[in-house]
């Protein structure tokens, strides 16, 4: 077997998982016509037709869907969010046409609504209203059918589905958390609390694309410690992690927010400083370079670079504060420097 036959491609398992799920969809609607059909179920005809013909539509947009997610055409999030809402018009429909709130038809595709909305939490809260008010068509349509379903079994009835939506508000409640952690955790170095190599790409495009919406600047300062390494020879790993975490402290309460400081690798930080002028983030630089002197734990060097709306890109604007670091670096260490401005003079 080959090396690419043995990597697991989460695309192909995703797009596979689409297609199943479409062909099910398809086979259920096949199976309701087809016990219509031979008798075994025996719908009213006009509620039949409303109910098929619901169906048949829905699942041409589910197909139509379904396909542009395999092409992966961009889509609003309204379109995937629509369809546990249709998915339950058509297990209402199918209801009052069968004649029996408790058929099977309403477990399977009851599942199959969960599953989806599992999926598209953000529309849990709505969601369940539309089940409530889905559930009330369907008595209201048993009504209007002239048939007298017995309280017990629309109580059960009301018992699955209200199990159903709190067991959907719970679980989708818990996945949302679930997913934030998870999400903080891959975007979030784990000594010093800042965002990682990651989590700093994601914000500097986002601080970028603001910076040249607004019309304003932006500067990143790639900051290293002097001597790291003799430091971590001579004290041990520990001793030297508590440096990296107290330089970290000193970063974020310079910065003002955790989420514009990263740890780039290392004994590399990276500072992102919106709407400065390049004169202030020497300033700035300077200042931070002497405070982090004060506190005595270490010294440190000073990249900087400039965006002023020139469409410069993070990956730019990265190796441009890299830059100017190894020049700081180059000229004795303990400075600030910057690629196009003049060096800040130490006080």
């Amino acid at each position: 077997m080959s090396e690419q036959e043995t990597i697991y491609d989460p695309a192909f398992a995703d797009a596979r998982f689409q297609v199943e799920i479409l062909s099910i969809r398809w086979a259920l609607v096949a199976l309701y016509a087809l016990l219509t059909a031979t008798g075994v179920i025996d719908p009213d005809y006009r509620w039949f037709a409303a109910s098929e013909g619901f169906l048949v539509v829905y699942h041409i947009y589910y197909t139509w869907y379904v396909w542009h997610e395999l092409n992966r055409d961009p889509l609003p999030p309204a379109t995937a969010y629509a369809t546990p809402f249709m998915d339950t018009v058509a297990v209402s429909l199918a209801l009052v046409a069968v004649g029996d709130p408790l058929y099977p038809i309403w477990g399977v595709y009851f599942f199959i609504v969960v599953a989806v909305t599992f999926f598209y939490y953000p529309i849990a809260r709505a969601y369940v209203f539309w089940l409530l008010a889905n559930y009330a068509f369907v008595g209201l349509g048993l009504q209007l059918r002239g048939l007298d379903v017995p309280v017990p079994q629309m109580g059960v009835g009301a018992i699955i589905l209200l199990t159903g939506m709190f067991n959907l508000v719970v679980y989708t409640g818990g996945e949302r958390r679930l997913r934030r952690r998870i999400a903080q955790a891959a975007r979030t170095d784990p000594l010093t609390n800042l965002l990682n190599r990651r989590g700093l790409e994601r914000a500097l495009a986002e601080g970028l694309a603001e910076a040249e919406q607004q019309a304003k600047t932006l500067a990143v300062f790639m900051v290293d410690v002097d001597r790291f390494k003799r430091y971590n020879d001579q004290f041990g790993h520990l001793a030297a992690d508590g440096v990296l975490e107290a330089l970290a402290d000193q970063l974020a309460a310079a910065a003002h927010d955790r989420e514009l400081v990263a740890r780039y690798g290392g004994d590399e930080f990276v500072m992102i400083v919106p709407d400065v002028t390049a004169e202030d983030a020497l300033l700035l630089a300077e200042r931070l370079r002497q405070q982090v002197a004060r506190v005595g734990l270490c010294t440190v060097s000073i990249g900087i670079s400039m965006a002023n709306g020139r469409g410069a890109g993070a990956k730019e604007l990265l190796d441009l504060a890299d830059a100017a670091l190894l020049t700081a670096k180059q000229s004795g260490r303990n400075c600030v420097r910057a690629p196009t401005l003049e060096p800040a003079r130490a006080a």
